[in-house]
Formats: structure tokens, C-alpha cells, sequence
């Protein structure tokens, strides 16, 4: 009799049935559900396994990684640009009208008047007398005749003066700054076509350095220099 076979079996013991049917029962279960339990389990482990370039971004199921790819940050600034524009000021208003004032001027007049006189005759005989004769005489009178006449008195002229002053514009301007959070074993080169340049200016004089170095031949032990054969 073997307890894993999957026939049903009969025994003289009921307890030892019911335990051998429980056991079948959870054999069963764990192979239903051994795959998502191991996918469960094998999550932590792969995530853990996974390269860093996977967890920041993917392409096509894929992880890709450019070593040599830039980022640029643009930095810009506000340009403060102060212009001029007319606008409308105070109103200046000439307005010519007609007024009345009273005026007062002196004139002479005269009058004529007939007088009638008689006198003693001047002329000698012999005028045509007795005869019938009409002499008519009138007298007149001066009177006041007003007339007006117009006389430039004035002008007034409007025109514009220009005058300048210069203004002082106090205001505010936006620009972008940086702010670099960087670990300290990735310095952050500004100028990397400087550095370069500099390092490749130094290695240039090193190996200047080197030859020079180089060229002088150090003299051997026993041949001694001309101070030293003197003493």
C-alpha cells in the first residue's frame, strides 16, 4: 500500500483513509497553483538581478544604455527693452469771441441858420427894382455819422516746444541658474574642450620634459671633471 499513489484505497483503519484522502487533496493544490506562487517568489530575485539602466527607461522590452549621450539644459535670461510711446497730455484751447464795450468820442458839429437883415442900401440907382423877385435861402444842420472799421490789433500763435529728460526704470528680470546635485566621484566638467586642451598642453610638456631629461648623459664613475683633477 503506498500513501502518494493516486488510487483510491481502502483500508481497515477509517482514520488512516481520511488522512491518506487529505494529503491527495493538498498535493493537488500545490500543483495548481506552484506557478504563480513561483513567479511571486522569483520577482525580489529578478528585480534584484535587472541592471540599473532598466529601472530609469526602456525601449521595445529592452533596456538600452547610450555611453554616449548628452543632455542639454538651456539656460536663458530676461532682456529688460524700454521703449516710448506719445500719449495724450493737457489741452491747451484758443477760442476767439465777439464782445461789446461801451465807447465815447468827442465831435464838433455845426448849424447854419438863416438870418434876415435889413440895412441901408449899398448900391448905387438903377438895379432892377420894382419887379417882382423870390430869393430862397436854407439853413442846414451838422449831424454825428459813425462808421467802424477793423485794425489788426494782435496775433497769437500756438506752436510746441520740445524739451527732454531722462527717466531711470527700476524693474525686474528673470534668468535661469543652476543647481547640481552631484555624487562625489562624478565631478561635473563645465569645459570639457578646455580641460583637454590644458591636459593635452601638459602631457606635451612632459614629454618635452622626458627628452631633455633624456639627452643629458650622466657622466661615468671614474672619468672626474676638471675641478676635481685640479685638486
Amino acid at each position: 500500500m503506498s500513501l502518494t499513489s493516486t488510487n483510491t484505497t481502502k483500508t481497515a483503519f477509517p482514520m488512516l483513509d481520511m488522512m491518506l484522502q487529505m494529503q491527495r487533496i493538498g498535493l493537488r493544490a500545490m500543483s495548481l497553483y506552484q506557478p504563480v506562487a513561483s513567479a511571486f517568489l522569483d520577482a525580489p530575485r529578478s528585480a534584484e538581478r535587472a541592471p540599473a539602466s532598466a529601472l530609469f527607461g526602456s525601449s521595445g522590452g529592452r533596456a538600452t544604455v547610450d555611453a554616449k549621450a548628452e543632455q542639454v539644459v538651456a539656460i536663458g535670461e530676461e532682456v529688460l527693452t524700454v521703449g516710448t510711446r506719445t500719449v495724450p497730455g493737457k489741452t491747451t484751447r484758443v477760442r476767439r469771441v465777439v464782445v461789446e464795450a461801451p465807447v465815447e468820442k468827442e465831435v464838433t458839429l455845426h448849424t447854419e441858420t438863416v438870418v434876415v437883415e435889413r440895412r441901408q442900401p449899398k448900391a448905387s440907382t438903377g438895379q432892377d427894382v420894382l419887379t417882382e423877385v423870390t430869393v430862397e435861402m436854407s439853413d442846414s444842420n451838422e449831424v454825428p455819422v459813425v462808421s467802424k472799421s477793423v485794425h489788426l490789433v494782435e496775433e497769437v500763435l500756438l506752436r510746441k516746444e520740445v524739451t527732454a529728460r531722462t527717466e531711470t526704470i527700476r524693474d525686474t528680470v528673470k534668468r535661469d541658474t543652476l543647481e547640481i546635485e552631484e555624487p562625489s566621484q562624478l565631478p561635473v566638467v563645465f569645459n570639457a574642450a578646455k580641460q583637454q586642451d590644458d591636459r593635452k598642453r601638459d602631457e606635451k610638456r612632459g614629454g618635452e620634459f622626458q627628452d631633455k631629461k633624456q639627452s643629458v648623459v650622466p657622466l661615468p664613475a671614474d672619468v672626474k671633471t676638471g675641478e676635481q683633477k685640479r685638486q
